[in-house]
């Protein structure tokens, strides 16, 4: 009985691979598509939106990246943060100054204004943005000089409303980086253009979004995903219950991890899978059979590690690392070392430990507050109220209260 068992769970190792490796023809497929050439005079001005939470990794260069991009038309950056004591506020401040040409402004959110922080700091910068074009990016985002060029090209091209970048992970230096960036890049961005070409599901991730603030007002603005921690894929979903165009680019933007530890990757995606068990119970459970590595282990145990099944198990490890190794390079452009690469079957091993603390939990921990989940990925304070709603759509319910502080300009 248990060999049978075994077998079946190194069929769906075998099936899993098989289906990894679509991912990569999925991902060669979008990053080939023909590049949209739009004429300078048609850009628009843009600004450029940056909520700031603490010291993120290679902050300054990040930031910078921003200020050296090649575009033709004027862009202004807008900053925001919770408190003036911020220590993000000085890096952003000293990065600013060595671009005078470049209008820069900071801004104090409301931190009471939802229990999403980063939708608290994005209303506050939006807001303040001077026009009607927005790049909203994360300050652990860093982009190549042609990123602004070639994004806002293809959304006049596609003539679209939203676009949301395909994110990859980069600059790892520690085993807990390595371990994000392979998530990153030869998982979740595959994931995106496996879901784009087979479900037809396009996937908004926040670390890079572009909108404008004319549009985003018909969909209720920003407010509407205050208390949601999936406010990214909510947005995206909103969009296009009103009927319009959502594209998600095939230019990546690189999100920085260098020195993160593995508790910290552990957090950061117990929290993600979390958050897609609450929204798409079909998305959570495809994660977990996408795992190879941890199906064909599973096998070995059930087998008695019999030789067979051992040998099955560094089988897949071995064709999984291949595949890692392609869809990494293909992603971002460049591969990842063997020195750094050898974390992958680890990584895939901790995923569907993950996983199964994922599908028991309800609770998040998010910038040191603890939160609970409901459906659509609600959030109400842990310990807090149970709030029963009816949810019609993939949009949130409209919902006012007060704001008790105004955003404040500094």
């Amino acid at each position: 009985m248990l060999v049978t068992v075994a077998w079946v769970l190194l069929g769906i190792a075998g099936f899993a691979l098989v289906f990894f490796a679509g991912g990569i023809l999925a991902v060669v497929h979008h990053l080939t598509r023909k590049k949209h050439t739009v004429d300078a005079s048609l850009l628009p001005p843009i600004s450029l939106v940056k909520p700031l939470k603490g010291l993120e990794e290679e902050l300054a260069a990040n930031l910078a990246s921003f200020y050296e991009q090649d575009y033709p038309q004027s862009f202004e950056v807008v900053f925001a943060t919770a408190t003036e004591d911020d220590v993000a506020l000085p890096v952003a401040r000293e990065v600013a100054a060595r671009y005078p040409a470049i209008p820069t402004r900071f801004v104090i959110s409301d931190p009471a204004f939802g229990l999403n922080p980063k939708v608290s700091n994005l209303t506050a910068a939006v807001d303040a943005a001077a026009h009607d074009l927005v790049l909203q990016s994360d300050a652990n985002v860093r982009v190549r000089k042609s990123y602004l060029r070639e994004v806002v090209s293809e959304m006049i091209a596609e003539k679209a409303s939203l676009l949301s970048s395909m994110v990859v992970g980069t600059g790892e230096r520690s085993v807990g980086a390595a371990m994000e960036n392979l998530q990153l890049s030869a998982f979740i961005a595959p994931a995106t253009c496996v879901a784009l070409y087979v479900a037809r599901i396009t996937c908004v991730i926040g670390k890079s979004i572009l909108f404008r603030k004319s549009e985003i007002k018909t969909v209720g603005g920003l407010a509407e995903f205050k208390d949601y921690l999936a406010e990214d894929f909510l947005l995206g979903a909103a969009y296009e219950k009103a009927g319009k165009v959502v594209i998600l680019s095939g230019t990546p933007a690189e999100n920085v991890n260098s020195h993160a530890s593995i508790a910290r990757f552990m957090g950061r995606h117990s929290r993600w899978l979390k958050m897609r068990a609450v929204i798409d119970l079909r998305g959570f459970f495809g994660d977990f059979f996408a795992n190879s590595v941890s199906f064909a282990f599973l096998a070995m145990c059930v087998s008695g590690f019999r030789a067979f099944f051992i040998a099955s198990f560094f089988a897949v490890v071995l064709a999984k690392l291949c595949l890692d190794a392609a869809m990494v390079s293909r992603t971002r452009g460049h591969g990842m070392s063997l020195s750094h690469l050898w974390v992958a079957p680890f990584k895939d091993l901790l995923m569907g430990g993950i996983w199964f603390y994922a599908t028991l939990s309800r609770s998040v921990e998010w910038r040191g507050v603890k939160l609970h989940l409901e459906a659509m990925s609600h959030l109400r304070p842990y310990g807090g109220p149970l709030i029963v709603r009816k949810l019609t759509s993939m949009r949130p319910s409209n919902r006012t209260e007060d704001v008790s502080k105004e955003n404040r300009h500094v």
